[in-house]
């Protein structure tokens, strides 16, 4: 009986991986053949005269907000891993705090301070004739940088602190110290998980929208929206889409390639750190101070100081309202994108074959796939079945629709913490329950499943906080006249209303601030266990 329930999960698990997967890639695949066919009318225009102009900005955004991204992240995870200086601690926890910090809030705050008119600026034009502007591309790379290096930190951090001890103790035998014992073995054990996080930083640089928008820059996403709402060309605008595809499967292949030949850390003891002390702790506490600072204190002050300015005169119904949407769109997509993952990981569990694990890894790939590209896809294809069933209604512009769009991008998020969950228990445990008369459905749910709960709790919040941080996507397919926090943010910052910009943008914080530390004290206590 057991074996013929196995080989009844084996059987289930292949065609349920299809039909799972199918829609959650089918704008992925719009947006790779349909510009083959759809109708661009403006296309040699675009190919012209913003292509060009629009790629080479993408670029060099890319490369200074990922180097920046990469050094800071590295260096902080280093300095609070290897070495006891004061406030270390403190700085272990406090310096994820940007990732509560969405690019484009970031950016209007920086603006604000530094732009042309920013208080900052003004002052220092007062006082010296000149006036600092970090409204160009330079400048934006800094403030993507300091918000976005929380994605090297991590991951950097967790193979300092726990898979290098013996590699660290033999290189000091041999008389390797400092810097030389950083660059000669820390680095390059560490180089994949650096790696892993500066992909991550690209990915979030070339979704951005709000950000590059305000400052003025040209990218291909910026050139989506151009393209779609300027010239009213949606064959261009998938063809752009799939430009940026193709940048992003380059951005992949060069972080599977820079980990070939690569030895990863190992599961050592705890690094023993060094303690610093006088002017190297006192150094050493600074540098993490100012990362600190200039990524999440800075900018949360600015906040908070205009959210008060504004307070006699706040549109509180109408932030209110946004919030209550935000809410709920984000509790519903959390919820449809991690039972989407529960499935998924069930045929990924019970499926032989590499066909259908190949094909619910691939399910995945819209978490590296900037908003505005999905976006365009699910238009695409929502379009399509709105012409060919018929419908008494419109699929484009519900919330069903912006819902199912953020599952597809963002079941990346869901599934791979379910799949590690899975893979830590033993496959023992399942043969087990399939000899006592169990079927492969009721030992998931009643076994499985359980056991994942915490799991399960950090995907739904995850999810959840890159729902509510999302702004392109949210942009091109919300209902019409439906605002929420990011729109709002949005909206009050293109008209130049930056203290009316404040309330939500610092409700968009707060409502990042409280999951992030505790996810982050749950992952240490894990690490420490």
């Amino acid at each position: 009986m057991a074996t013929r329930r196995s080989l009844g999960a084996r059987g289930i698990a292949p065609g349920a991986a299809v039909l799972l997967a199918l829609p959650v890639l089918a704008p992925l695949l719009v947006v790779l053949t349909a510009p083959w066919h759809a109708r661009a009318v403006e296309w040699p225009h675009v190919w012209r005269t913003i292509i060009p102009a629009h790629t080479s900005e993408t670029l060099l955004l890319l490369g200074g907000t990922v180097f920046l991204a990469t050094a800071l992240g590295t260096g902080c995870a280093w300095l609070v891993a290897a070495f006891d200086f004061p406030g270390r601690r403190i700085f272990r926890w406090a310096l994820v705090l940007p990732l509560t910090v969405p690019t484009y809030i970031g950016a209007i705050t920086y603006a604000a301070l530094l732009g042309p008119t920013g208080s900052i600026s003004l002052q220092v034009h007062a006082a010296t004739g000149w006036r600092p502007d970090i409204v160009d591309l330079p400048g934006l790379c800094v403030v993507l940088g300091l918000v976005l290096y929380p994605y090297v930190y991590l991951p950097a951090r967790a193979v300092f602190s726990g898979g290098l001890r013996d590699a660290l103790d033999a290189a000091r035998l041999l008389g390797a110290r400092g810097v030389r014992r950083f660059r000669a073995v820390a680095l390059p054990l560490a180089r994949p998980a650096i790696a892993g996080g500066a992909l991550l930083v690209a990915m979030e640089t070339l979704n951005d929208y709000g950000a590059v928008k305000f400052y003025g820059i040209r990218t291909l996403t910026t050139a989506i929206f151009q393209s779609w709402g300027g010239l009213y060309d949606l064959g261009s605008a998938l063809r752009i889409g799939g430009l940026l595809l193709g940048l992003v499967a380059l951005l992949l292949l060069l972080e599977r390639r820079s980990r070939r030949h690569r030895r990863q850390a190992t599961e050592d003891p705890a690094l023993q750190r060094t303690p610093l002390r006088g002017a190297r702790g006192s150094a050493a506490a600074t540098a993490c101070g100012l990362v600190l600072g200039l990524g999440f204190v800075l900018p949360a002050v600015k906040l908070l100081g205009d959210a008060w300015s504004v307070l006699p005169r706040w549109e509180a119904a109408t932030d209110l309202l946004a919030l209550g949407r935000t809410v709920g769109v984000a509790g519903a997509a959390a919820a449809a994108t991690l039972l989407l993952a529960l499935l998924l990981s069930f045929a990924w569990r019970h499926g032989r074959g590499p066909w259908v694990q190949a094909l619910v890894q691939a399910s995945g790939l819209g978490y590296a796939i900037p908003g505005a590209v999905i976006a365009v896809g699910v238009m695409t294809a929502a379009g399509g079945l709105d012409r060919a069933l018929g419908l008494p209604f419109t699929l484009i512009g519900s919330i069903g629709v912006l819902v199912y769009a953020f599952a597809v991008r963002f079941l990346a998020v869901a599934l791979h913490p379910v799949q590690g969950g899975l893979a830590r228990q033993s496959i023992a445990q399942d043969e087990a329950a399939r000899m006592l008369g169990a079927s492969p459905v009721r030992t998931y749910l009643r076994i499985n499943l359980p056991a994942l709960r915490p799991v399960m709790l950090a995907a739904l919040v995850l999810v959840a906080i890159d729902v509510i941080k999302e702004l392109p996507l949210t942009l091109i397919l919300r209902p019409f006249d439906f605002d929420t926090l990011s729109t709002r943010v949005f909206e009050q910052a293109r008209i130049e209303a930056m203290e009316a910009a404040a309330p939500p943008a610092l409700l968009i914080v707060l409502c990042g601030l409280v999951p992030v530390l505790v996810l982050d004290r749950l992952a240490e206590r894990r690490a420490q266990a």
